[in-house]
């Protein structure tokens, strides 16, 4: 069944159960309440009914009892009954009628009229012996005609219907606060049943924008036969083609540049033999070769290092020290570039559960790109802080920055901005990438913002229990 006729379906039955339930309400609180003494405009019709019984007889009343039932108010019926317990009009008596008849309250004598035994006579209205000193209290009246036959007249409501329940008094506010709970309830109902499986399917989609492949919103949403159901059994089939998709490009991306690393090694190994060889004219050449080769095969590696994170689940967990991690990335640092100045603040000890060889991996990556695009403008700063319960590594320089619209990009794979589009970089696009996905294996995050007085400012965030 489709979503539509189901909403269309419970709002039909929630309508039902609302009038039903109020009819049947509003009947017993009626039926309960409904007072024989207490009739708007009862005095007169008794009145008109003595006078017709007294000048026309049983006939005459009958007669005139079935005109008056013609023109009586909807909410209100005048049944006459003779002292054999029968109406005189035939008409089915309810039971709160009967019950007024069978009661000993009401069973009784004629009031006082002309033939009455004081209340002693059996058989009249219900019968039933009562000692001769015992008059019960007369809340309906009688009527006694010149034969002596008495009459009892009551008063009762119509016969249940639902248009003319709503006619009775209390419907109203039994109409309003039924509605009001059978809307409550059902709207809660619909609710959870729409919103459940959309709020499933919301947390799944945000799984997936993070880059959990393997999300999927699963059963019971995607069992139903709704358009909900539908909806979820469509994003599970566009969630396992997408984790398809990238499990093949990764798988390619790695085969390939494992492939690249067997002729890789031949052409250096072949040039390192040229090299013996060559003339000093040729040496510059051969050693710009050398260098190229290096870079595709460190572009390589970093590939392959980014393929293995992609399809890692966990990473390896190992108590450390990131002061020291930090000591031991900046001493590579120095090596490599003496003439860099490079200053280090930190609060130690900084204790996290993780993987050295990613987390090295990552701050070298960032200091590299501090150390590549700062140049001489100034000094590459690294400061560790506790935050709460994580540790951020903090990588500052005075380069030229990024823009505004590149600082969540330059994150991803093979990306580089344009002011870094320089044969004199040695960036290949790929460690900040590969520092993005040790920080999320981590549970850690890394962002990038301009510092005001000029340059990048790359902030590794890194739980303590990681």
């Amino acid at each position: 069944m489709s979503l539509f006729w189901k909403l269309f379906a419970s709002i039909g039955v929630a309508m039902v159960v609302m009038l039903v339930a109020t009819a049947y309400i509003s009947y017993e609180l009626a039926s309960r309440t409904f007072d024989q003494a207490n009739i708007e405009g009862r005095e007169p019709i008794i009145e008109q009914a003595a006078e017709v019984l007294a000048q026309r007889g049983e006939r005459g009343l009958r007669e005139w009892l079935r005109d008056h039932t013609r023109e009586a108010p909807r909410e209100m019926v005048l049944l006459i009954v003779d002292e054999n317990g029968d109406e005189l009009l035939d008409r089915a008596m309810p039971g709160e009628v009967r019950r007024l008849l069978a009661s000993g309250v009401q069973r009784g004598g004629r009031g006082g009229g002309p033939g009455s035994d004081g209340g002693n006579r059996g058989g009249g209205f219900g019968g039933g012996q009562r000692p001769p000193n015992l008059r019960p209290a007369q809340l309906a009246p009688d009527l006694i005609a010149p034969d002596g036959e008495a009459y009892r007249l009551l008063f009762t409501r119509p016969l249940f219907s639902v248009f003319g329940v709503l006619t009775w008094p209390g419907t109203r506010l039994a109409v309003v606060t039924i509605a009001i709970l059978v809307a409550a309830v059902t709207s809660l109902l619909l609710a959870r049943y729409i919103s459940l499986p959309i709020v499933r399917l919301q947390r799944a989609s945000r799984s997936l924008a993070a880059g959990v492949l393997e999300t999927r919103v699963g059963s019971p949403s995607n069992r139903r036969s709704d358009e909900v159901g539908i909806l979820a059994r469509d994003f599970d089939t566009m969630a396992e083609r997408i984790q398809a998709l990238i499990t093949d490009k990764e798988t390619l991306l790695r085969d390939v540049s494992h492939e690249l690393r067997s002729p890789l090694a031949r052409i250096r190994m072949a040039l390192a033999l040229t090299q013996r060889r060559a003339s000093d004219a040729e040496q510059p050449d051969l050693t710009r070769i050398e260098k190229e080769a290096e870079k595709l095969d460190e572009l390589i590696g970093q590939i392959m290092t980014l393929s293995r994170l992609r399809t890692q689940q966990e990473p390896t967990r190992e108590p450390l020290l990131l002061e020291e991690l930090i000591a031991q990335v900046l001493d590579d640092a120095r090596f490599e570039r003496p003439d860099a100045r490079i200053e280090s603040h930190g609060e130690g000890p900084a204790k996290v559960l993780g993987d050295p060889r990613g987390i090295k991996s990552a701050l070298e990556n960032v200091v590299r790109n501090a150390l590549t695009y700062a140049g001489t403008d100034g000094p590459i700063e690294v400061h560790l802080e506790r935050s709460g319960n994580d540790f951020k590594v903090r990588v500052c320089d005075s380069g030229p920055g990024v823009a505004e619209e590149d600082l969540t990009r330059i994150f991803e794979p093979l990306y580089r901005v344009d002011a870094s589009r320089d044969h004199k970089t040695a960036g290949q696009g790929i460690g900040l990438a590969i520092t993005a996905r040790v920080m999320e294996l981590h549970g850690g995050v890394v962002s990038a913002a301009n510092r005001a007085g000029g340059g990048l400012e790359i902030t590794l965030r890194l739980p303590a229990g990681a």
